[in-house]
């Protein structure tokens, strides 16, 4: 794979844009944390919110601009050269966290400067995801989308390690050293998109953006592995991903006395565990069934977060932790090539677009709803609700969704042809 130059490219620059967006979300939480201390914030005169609150808002603003825009950035992908795209996104990034770092330098951030500003940066998430996305596989052939998209999937989870350079960065050189880190991560990944080209998948047919948002929307409706896809994930955004990014860092503050640095070390030992799977994978052109495993790992996921969220210990946390990592890299890799190898690539970025959407852009909502949750009941135990929450749904959809179950991990020409016909 690495042999192929376009692809070999496009796999280093995502390695320095998901370290810095893992630096990003990070930061933001420790931001959030720092500035909420334990007397909260006054969001105005009269109304003052705890941490977990203002962790999840902070995270929410991160992850907003994906619900909102989403869907948008994935007609502007089909439409437009994607490597234009993907360089004026990079490019604004570059611009916003350098931004960030002076901002934090100066002092000059109030708790709605902080929303502001995750919100801004979440835009160039929501507009550069999905055509990264978008790109693998009209760069690789059919029967190699498998293990192109584990491989992006790999360099994004050794990115995760920026929880890891977040904290320590934190420990030594404060926060607006964090945001800087991330700046010159962009500014590295730029330099490496210069050299690489990407087929031209425009049609020339003009459209209205409606006729395209009905294509691509028209297109998930009816496929019936897709469709039920789609909605697992929406859900497990909702019950776990907003849950995990928004609590874990103050469970690791708060009931295990962790600083940054140890905090950070949670997500990295997650890495490892991930990772693990992720090269594994890499070797399979095919995986039969990959819609069952990838189901049995949101149950197996649910049970973990429920010992995550109990545990009374930072090192069996680190165990948990690990273990996750291990499910998740069967979970990352196979829901990504489930969508991706049974859809055309001419409407590649719409659907990546509402992926996004159900993972990404649903994550505000569930950090929403868990933060004020968390100082209601305790982050602990809206964690381990969460998990329980996703352990049934994996159960309801395994017993009852038999074309996700059935689906492969290669190309089903004929299934993906039906699908567009009833759509259109």
């Amino acid at each position: 794979m690495f042999g192929h130059r376009p692809f070999a490219l496009l796999w280093g620059n995502t390695i320095t844009f998901a370290l810095s967006q893992s630096i990003q979300m990070f930061t933001f939480a420790w931001l959030a944390i720092d500035i909420a201390g334990d007397e909260g914030v006054a969001l105005w005169s009269g109304f003052t919110v705890g941490s977990g609150t203002v962790v999840g808002l902070v995270i929410a603003a991160l992850g907003l601009p994906v619900l909102l825009f989403g869907l948008y950035a994935g007609i502007l992908t089909d439409r437009l050269d994607r490597r234009v795209l993907l360089f004026g996104t990079q490019l604004v990034g570059i611009a916003l966290a350098a931004g960030a770092a002076t901002l934090v330098a100066m002092g000059t951030l109030n708790i709605w400067g902080i929303f502001g500003l995750a919100f801004v940066l979440g835009c160039t998430t929501a507009f550069g995801m999905p055509v990264r996305q978008a790109i693998v596989p009209s760069l690789v052939s059919p029967e190699r989308v498998l293990n192109a998209v584990t491989l992006m999937n790999v360099s994004a989870q050794v990115a995760q390690a920026g929880a890891a350079v977040s904290g320590i960065v934190i420990e030594f050189g404060g926060i607006e050293s964090a945001f800087a880190a991330q700046a010159i991560l962009l500014t590295l990944g730029l330099l490496v998109l210069i050299p690489i080209r990407v087929p031209n998948v425009r049609t020339t047919t003009q459209r209205r953006i409606r006729e395209d948002l009905r294509e691509g929307l028209s297109f998930v409706i009816h496929h019936p592995g897709i469709r039920t896809l789609m909605i697992v994930l929406l859900a497990t955004a909702l019950s776990m991903a907003g849950t995990f990014q928004a609590l874990l860092p103050k469970i690791a503050v708060e009931e295990w006395e962790a600083g940054a640095f140890r905090a950070s070390m949670l997500f990295t030992i997650m890495l490892v565990g991930t990772l693990v799977t992720s090269v594994v994978l890499a070797s399979f052109r095919r995986v039969d069934r990959a819609g069952f495993y990838f189901l049995c790992t949101l149950v197996a996921g649910g049970v973990l977060n429920v010992a995550l969220g109990l545990s009374p210990w930072y090192s069996v946390a680190l165990v948990i932790m690990f273990i996750t990592g291990f499910n998740a890299g069967i979970f990352i890799n196979l829901n990504m090539a489930l969508v991706q190898a049974h859809t055309p690539n001419a409407i590649m970025g719409r659907v990546m677009s509402i992926y996004q959407m159900c993972m990404a852009g649903a994550m505000p909502i569930g950090a929403l709803v868990a933060g004020p949750m968390a100082d209601v009941v305790g982050a602990p135990y809206w964690f381990a609700i969460g998990g329980a929450l996703l352990f049934l749904l994996g159960v309801v959809v395994i017993a009852t969704q038999p074309a996700l179950r059935r689906m492969s991990s290669a190309p089903d020409p004929a299934g993906t042809a039906a699908a567009v016909a009833a759509g259109s």
